[in-house]
């Protein structure tokens, strides 16, 4: 577009490889697959904890995926290393207080004003399309409470990034997909909500991302959260234009319809 002035990342910082301690971990239901412990931080707050048992990636695609979030303008939930008492360096994501449950069904019942979460859930579906996130359930939503409404948060990308492959498969459609298929049923209940332009910008910060910033998210988690091979692979992907055509494909997509 004439005259559109060009995005950068957002202006956050990347956070640092300065871990928090855990003063106490415990087995806890936080109705996901992939993790089933949490960590009291003191101050800090409650972290839940992703370990490497699921995928040995797994922590750093929590990383990789929460610090890019955060660079595009995609509202995050608080994460940090976290350092375990079993003497591990871990992935932990802040548990928000007042999360509301079944936020969803309150939506469609008219206590949560679903218009106000509609931008920024498309920020969320159109970087869960460049990250191959292929389990953003309805519950993979951080719905909490904030000011006189709600305010929504991305979190969880446990079945995402190179978890899934790398490079990353073709774009997302089959609405067996737990993101596609959430998408398809806020539709069904919402109509046509996504926010193109609020998607579009975050994919347009992605493509201003430069290799350097990449290299400098993956230098701030622990070196053992990947092998020198995978991350050779992620900085050649991104050096050579790849993520900036990923992100290309994924905005024509929303242009014609087609990722809608």
């Amino acid at each position: 577009m004439a005259g559109k002035m060009a995005l950068g990342p957002a202006q956050v910082n990347v956070p640092q490889l300065v871990a928090l301690e855990a003063l106490f971990c415990g087995a806890a239901d936080f109705g996901s697959q992939d993790t089933n412990e949490g960590c009291f931080c003191g101050d800090a707050g409650t972290f839940v904890i992703k370990k490497d048992n699921v995928h040995a990636a797994l922590p750093h695609c929590e990383w990789f995926c929460s610090s890019l979030a955060l660079a595009s303008g995609v509202p995050q939930v608080p994460f940090s290393i976290i350092h375990h008492p079993d003497g591990n360096y871990w992935f932990g994501s802040q548990w928000m207080n007042g999360k509301t449950k079944d936020w969803w069904n309150l939506a469609v019942q008219g206590s949560i004003d679903f218009a106000a979460l509609a931008e920024d859930l498309s920020r969320i579906y159109a970087f869960d399309l460049f990250v191959h996130n292929v389990d953003r359930h309805a519950n993979n939503f951080m719905v909490v409470p904030e000011g006189s409404g709600h305010k929504v948060y991305s979190f969880d990308y446990s079945r995402s990034w190179i978890v899934n492959g790398f490079p990353p498969p073709d774009l997302m459609t089959n609405s067996s997909l737990a993101t596609v298929n959430v998408k398809n049923w806020l539709k069904s209940q919402f109509g046509n909500y996504l926010n193109t332009n609020a998607a579009i910008e975050v994919l347009e910060r992605i493509e201003a991302i430069d290799t350097g910033r990449v290299q400098r998210i993956i230098s701030t988690h622990p070196r053992e959260w990947l092998t020198h091979q995978e991350e050779d692979a992620i900085i050649d992907w991104w050096n050579n234009g790849m993520a900036s055509a990923r992100a290309a494909a994924i905005k024509t997509g929303l242009n014609d319809g087609t990722l809608l």
